[in-house]
């Protein structure tokens, strides 16, 4: 068990965006490698929240307007002196290897009206208690397929998402590397602060002093206030945090 916590909380829709898509690609993974399939209720409730938010069209604007605000700040660092450039080059060509506006409209909602069994598993999930073994014999009979047959399966059924949760991996990762932790110390388990168009905090606790931020704010002004685990009343609690 890790001594130190990193919690995040987004300061944009944008941001809270991402990290919904971050967090159901993480379960998709986790789920999806079930060898005996007991995970894949979960798999299925997360794989079709994903489509539905991959195929908001304000969100390929969103990846399309952060990868080329990107793109262009990279290449203003190819003349500054002491960069790297060989990894300065991999991110633009990462970044240029994102084809949006080649991609089709509304697929991922579409692969689902054209595969029986997530079909099927999504009309029946919608029910109370539903996706018992009666009520879908066709995954029933799926999960009794070789890991092979169904890894094969569920990398198809992920293609359509795959550009959209590898860019919002990439512009994530460059977002939590643009700002240090700085050390703070929150009085009566209480910080506040002003922030200059902010996208995203980032909170490192120590897990011995037992409680757990809240967070309310904007990009201009943010407070954190810290809760107890246990009810014990608190004092001072030091922590870090990023601003990013």
């Amino acid at each position: 068990m890790s001594d130190t916590i990193v919690y995040e909380h987004p300061l944009s829709e944008k941001i809270r965006c991402y990290l919904r898509v971050e967090h159901l690609a993480d379960q998709i993974k986790k789920f999806g490698s079930c060898p005996q399939g007991s995970g894949f209720k979960p798999f299925f409730a997360a794989l079709f929240t994903l489509s539905e938010i991959v195929d908001r069209g304000e969100l390929k604007k969103e990846l399309i307007r952060d990868l080329d605000n990107h793109k262009l700040a990279l290449q203003q660092w190819r003349l500054a002196e002491g960069i790297d450039k060989n990894q300065l080059n991999q991110l633009l060509a990462q970044i240029e290897s994102f084809c949006f506006f080649k991609s089709p409209a509304n697929k991922a909602q579409q692969l689902l009206t054209n595969e029986p069994l997530l079909n099927q598993v999504k009309n029946k999930m919608s029910l109370p208690g539903g996706g018992a073994l009666f009520d879908t014999p066709l995954l029933h009979f799926w999960q009794h397929l070789p890991l092979a047959s169904r890894e094969q399966d569920i990398n198809r059924w992920l293609k359509p998402f795959q550009m959209t949760i590898d860019a919002i991996a990439l512009l994530l990762h460059l977002l939590r590397q643009s700002s240090p932790y700085q050390d703070k110390l929150a009085n009566d388990a209480f910080y506040q602060d002003s922030c200059d168009k902010n996208q995203l905090l980032r909170i490192k606790l120590e897990m011995q002093q037992g409680c757990y931020p809240t967070v309310s704010g904007h990009r201009n002004r943010y407070a954190i206030r810290f809760i107890s685990w246990s009810d014990q009343p608190l004092h001072d609690i030091k922590f870090s945090l990023s601003c990013c």
